[in-house]
């Protein structure tokens, strides 16, 4: 039996799979992840750490195309669960664009 699936986001989500970074805004750690899905209000991504609901990012996409500009952003983290093998999954909404101008090439 098929289930009807309605999408109930504003904004649907883009696959991404591209490399990031991100830091926590209030003491500047800086880390790697690998962005998994964005959309215009939100991103998932992997990540080796924990980030905690409430903590806002700063964030850096390094997409693996020329055609895609790479986008810095401040989000607040919504979700943080285990994705095993020592990953987290990290949602966040999107709480501004800083630039989409490009930036320096992918750690």
């Amino acid at each position: 039996m098929m289930m009807n699936y309605e999408e109930r986001r504003r904004f649907p989500r883009v696959k991404a799979n591209c490399a990031m970074s991100f830091k926590r805004v209030a003491c500047g750690n800086q880390a790697h992840a690998l962005c998994v899905d964005i959309s215009a209000s939100g991103l998932m991504f992997e990540a080796d750490e924990a980030v905690e609901p409430g903590r806002a990012l700063e964030i850096r996409t390094f997409p693996g195309d020329r055609i895609t500009p790479p986008i810095t952003a401040l989000v607040e983290v919504t979700r943080c669960t285990e994705a095993g093998a020592g990953r987290y999954r990290i949602a966040g909404v999107i709480k501004g664009i800083k630039s989409q101008a490009p930036e320096p090439s992918a750690p």
